[in-house]
Parts: structure tokens; C-alpha cells; sequence
């Protein structure tokens, strides 16, 4: 991008950045220089063009559009371990995961609520954990502890801390959010957060959900 002759200060936004906190001490900053992906060295010709006309392109991460590099805390999280750390919750949730040949096959089916809930502590208590969501396990047998480590449903609680503590250290929206360490204790050190309700099915059955199948 060196080669491109352009005021690359047109990529320079107030308010849209921020610097990674580790502890609660460290200030809150934005980065230096313009707004850009970390590791970029190209520009695209649209891009360019509106950069050597002069005006800040419409798709630019200085539009308000970055959100920075993802940190480890927020990686490789489960289905259930990303709900466990949500701060909006808008539907209601039944998952059912169907065990078969050797397979697991999991779908999930949302129910919409007329108003959304706003959290201000997380994580949510298991009682009311098991009103937002329920789990359903279809087999021949009683699911294992190694069938419910393949399952969205499984949840880690030291990653669900590491990730609220992540949070609420570099996202403004939790800045305010209290971290319940009853809450937290409560949950499983690695297992289902919630009931399980086993549907025994005939050995040899298929593990195919007949709603999750498309229709043509």
C-alpha cells in the first residue's frame, strides 16, 4: 500500500478503535494511525480510488466498522458457552441432539420473545437458564460424558469467565456488567448447564431429525 499515493489520514477515525486492556488499571485508549485490519498491505480498486479522490471509502473499517482482532477468550467457544456470555437475549431456545450409527446430529429451534431482555449480570442463574433453553437427547442409550462434550450444549465454566472477564475489560456494552460468582461456581466445571431430557429411540434408528431436514 506504500505505493499508492494517497492522505491516508482519511482512514483516521476518533471513537471507532480501541487499545486491548489486560487489567483493570490500563486506561482506555484508541490505537495510533489510520483504521486498518491488522496484517493489511493491499487496498482494493474501489478503495483506491476514493482514496485518491480524496474521500474516505463507504466500506473503510474508519466507517465505524472495526472491531479489532479476536482475542483467544472469545475463540473455539461452544454454542452454549456463547449464549452463557450474551448480553442480549431476544428468543427461546430447544435444542435437540440426536445420537445414531456412530453420528451426532444437533439442531436448534428458536422461539422469539415479544420483549428482548438486557442483562446486567451474567452469568445468568441455571433457574433462569432453564426457562431460555432446554436440551433434548434422542439415542438407544442415555447419552455419555464424551457424547455431551460433542455437543453445542457443553460448557466449559473457566472459558465462560475468561470470557465475561475479557469483556468486561474491552467491550463498552459490558463495562457496567457485574460477573456473578455464585452464578459462575454453579455451573458445571465441564458438562451441560442445563436438564436433560433423553428421548430412548430403537437401536439402529436414524439419527436424522425429520423438522431439521429440508423440504423441496
Amino acid at each position: 500500500m506504500n505505493k499508492v499515493d494517497v492522505e491516508w489520514d482519511l482512514l483516521t477515525a476518533e471513537g471507532v478503535t480501541r487499545k486491548e486492556r489486560f487489567t483493570s488499571d490500563d486506561p482506555v485508549s484508541e490505537l495510533d494511525g489510520p483504521v486498518l485490519a491488522k496484517g493489511c498491505d493491499q487496498v482494493c480498486i474501489d478503495c483506491e480510488a476514493k482514496l485518491v479522490a480524496g474521500v474516505k471509502p463507504t466500506h473503510s473499517l474508519a466507517n465505524h466498522l472495526w472491531i479489532g482482532e479476536l482475542p483467544w477468550q472469545l475463540k473455539d467457544l461452544t454454542w452454549a458457552e456463547k449464549m452463557m456470555i450474551a448480553k442480549v437475549r431476544h428468543n427461546r431456545c430447544v435444542v435437540r441432539v440426536a445420537s445414531g450409527r456412530g453420528k451426532l446430529v444437533a439442531n436448534a429451534i428458536m422461539f422469539a420473545t415479544p420483549i428482548r431482555k438486557v442483562y446486567d449480570t451474567l452469568p445468568i442463574s441455571r433457574d433462569e437458564l432453564s426457562e431460555v433453553l432446554a436440551f433434548v437427547f434422542l439415542g438407544s442409550a442415555k447419552p455419555t460424558d464424551a457424547e455431551f462434550v460433542r455437543t453445542p450444549m457443553f460448557v466449559r465454566r473457566q472459558r465462560v469467565k475468561d470470557a465475561l472477564d475479557w469483556l468486561k475489560l474491552n467491550h463498552r456494552d459490558y463495562t457496567a456488567l457485574e460477573i456473578s460468582i455464585a452464578n459462575l461456581n454453579d455451573l458445571p466445571e465441564a458438562g451441560i448447564p442445563c436438564g436433560v431430557d433423553w428421548k430412548q429411540t430403537e437401536e439402529g434408528e436414524s439419527n436424522l431429525v425429520p423438522e431439521a431436514m429440508s423440504i423441496d
